[in-house]
């Protein structure tokens, strides 16, 4: 198990290990409060290089929703959208072969199919500016701001195949 307690965000965390099926992620976190409502988004996304694997949003801003998504090169697909009522959560993802076990609060929230690879996987991003997280590492600073730039990967990587 690998811990990573009050991290700086937004950060990425690296995942070394390759995952794969039976694997979970658990992130506990608290949105504190915020004098501009409109900010009060958290994301949580699964990274390979500039592909979201998998996205998940937290906007506390708008309707209490939760926005489940991925994008490759910019292109975002489908939202799967779900209600979420409070500003702390325990997000756990559950790793499948074909599709991730979501659950929030202790509660499942969805079923989100694998969009591309989860063995691609080489980060976890967390993003807000306003939010505690449980899950000090940081990779790449500036993630989660503008200007970010996301780092290059070796060409000969076995999962360019993927993209």
């Amino acid at each position: 198990m690998h811990d990573v307690h009050s991290p700086y965000v937004p950060t990425v965390v690296s995942i070394i290990e390759p995952l794969r099926y039976g694997c979970r992620i658990d992130i506990h976190a608290k949105v504190n409060d915020c004098p501009h409502k409109s900010s009060r988004n958290s994301a949580v996304e699964l990274l390979f290089g500039p592909q979201i694997i998998l996205h998940i949003n937290f906007r506390f801003h708008q309707d209490h929703v939760v926005v489940m998504n991925s994008a490759s090169y910019g292109n975002w697909g489908d939202e799967v959208r779900r209600h979420h009522s409070c500003d702390s959560f325990h997000l756990r993802i559950h790793l499948h072969h074909d599709h991730y076990e979501i659950d929030l609060n202790g509660k499942l929230m969805a079923y989100y199919a694998h969009r591309f690879p989860m063995e691609s996987v080489q980060a976890l991003g967390l993003k807000d500016w306003n939010s505690e997280y449980d899950y000090e590492h940081c990779d790449y600073s500036a993630y989660g701001t503008d200007d970010y730039e996301p780092p290059c990967f070796d060409p000969n990587s076995s999962y360019n195949a993927y993209f």
